[in-house]
């Protein structure tokens, strides 16, 4: 087994886990959005002193790669980065969208049937991605505009949990019967954990060079000049 350095930093709740040997020995989080940049890098001192773990033991940073907020991503593969060269360590890159199915996947132990994640893009938009029960992914991850059709062939063939802040609007325009919806869940860097751990087994890591977030769609920046 191994240790890993956990950074969730894609959506409005940050956190950060030190993991070993399959077991959280910490977690720290905030739900600040604006706060991301200023709570990482002491949360990570904090739990290293606090669970006896110092970075240079870590065997693997795990980071939320996208897809989220511009903000979160950047500062997240910033740090993420920044610690893997300075130790030494590989980074690996957990699809944001696979952590939330992850995360419906623990809450619901015993479901063998496709789950949606939906995350929040503003109005009618969401990130998506379906992952089978063992969360494989069926479908690339997309930026999808909502309408009461989206999913239907998917929908047609088989039930689907559709999770995440996104799911909301579908639900409230969605009438399929094979659509279901849990729109509670929470996720964050505790659920990265067996994503890691497979990722981690299989040598697939990023390249510090040219690694960067998945933003999915360009940033856009309205404010005027």
């Amino acid at each position: 087994m191994a240790t890993f350095l956990l950074i969730y930093t894609a959506t409005a709740q940050a956190s950060v886990c030190i993991v070993k040997d399959g077991e959280v020995l910490g977690c720290s989080e905030t739900a600040d959005q604006k706060t991301h940049a200023s709570f990482i890098q002491p949360a990570i001192e904090s739990l290293c002193k606090q669970t006896s773990i110092p970075l240079s033991s870590i065997d693997a940073i795990s980071i939320s790669m996208g897809p989220g907020s511009y903000t979160g991503l950047r500062v997240g593969m910033a740090t993420a980065k920044g610690i893997a060269y300075a130790m030494g360590k590989p980074l690996i890159g957990i699809n944001t969208l696979q952590i939330m199915a992850a995360a419906a996947k623990h809450k619901y132990p015993k479901h063998n049937s496709a789950i949606c994640a939906l995350l929040d893009a503003r109005r009618m938009e969401v990130f998506t991605g379906i992952y089978t029960h063992n969360l494989t992914p069926t479908t690339p991850s997309t930026a999808l505009i909502l309408d009461p059709l989206s999913f239907k062939d998917e929908l047609d063939k088989e039930a689907i949990l559709f999770v995440g802040d996104g799911a909301e609007k579908f639900k409230s325009i969605c009438e399929h019967p094979n659509a279901h919806f849990d729109t509670s869940i929470c996720y964050g860097a505790s659920d990265m954990l067996a994503l890691t751990e497979k990722a981690f087994a299989l040598a697939d890591f990023l390249d510090l060079a040219y690694s960067e977030p998945l933003y999915i769609k360009a940033f856009h920046d309205n404010r005027k000049a």
